[in-house]
């Protein structure tokens, strides 16, 4: 007979007070949250340093800049420049002669130059003075430099020669046919680098060009026609 104290299997077991045995333990344990923490947030990159030296450099040089051109417009509006004046007086031609494409010829010039300038004086460094038949250059020469006060004209010579030079056929053939007509026409230029000064502040240098175009010569007596004639100054 079986004893009824014992328990039966497959039943849960009761404590002595009767009361249910705990749970079993299932191996799984749960975590244990802390409510008292806050979200965690990554810190934001570094920030670069503004380039302030290089901002405060860059401004520094605009208003050097700003304030240099204001300076050199208040010059211009007080003192005014303006070019020279430049017109051929004279040109004679002589010993010409052309013969398979050799050309042998001597041209005299006389230019004046007037500067206008009421406060302003003029300084012609050395300038070179060439001579062309249409567009074809035939010779060249230096002239020295040279100072023009206000208000003031200059005259300015200058002499070009060709000794047995060559000459294409084509430029020969043209010169011969304006002598056999009476008259031969050139051009004259002329460089120079200039500077205005006034009292002792004196300006940069630039680039001064003066072109006479189709300067007209007796064929006969070798001397220009005409009177006195302007030239283009820029």
């Amino acid at each position: 007979m079986q004893d009824s104290s014992r328990p039966v299997t497959g039943y849960p077991v009761q404590n002595l007070d009767g009361c249910a045995p705990p749970p079993p333990v299932t191996g799984y344990a749960y975590a244990r949250v802390n409510h008292n923490t806050y979200p965690y947030y990554p810190a934001p990159p570094p920030q670069k340093p503004r380039p302030t030296f290089l901002r405060r450099l860059l401004a520094a040089v605009v208003v050097t800049l700003i304030i240099f051109g204001a300076i050199l417009f208040i010059i211009w509006l007080v003192l005014r420049p303006e070019l020279p004046d430049f017109s051929i007086q004279s040109l004679s031609l002589s010993n010409f002669n052309a013969t398979n494409q050799l050309v042998n010829a001597t041209w005299n010039a006389q230019f004046q130059v007037s500067n206008s300038n009421k406060k302003l004086s003029i300084f012609f460094g050395e300038a070179v003075s060439s001579v062309f038949h249409k567009d074809y250059f035939l010779s060249e020469t230096t002239i020295g430099p040279f100072k023009q006060g206000t208000r003031s004209t200059a005259s300015l010579g200058a002499s070009y020669s060709l000794v047995n030079s060559f000459v294409e056929e084509n430029v020969v053939n043209e010169m011969n046919q304006e002598r056999s007509g009476g008259q031969m026409k050139f051009n004259l230029k002329v460089v120079a680098d200039v500077a205005f000064r006034y009292g002792g502040w004196s300006g940069r240098e630039r680039f001064l060009t003066v072109l006479c175009y189709d300067v007209a010569v007796n064929a006969s007596s070798g001397k220009m026609t005409g009177g006195p004639e302007e030239c283009s100054v820029f």
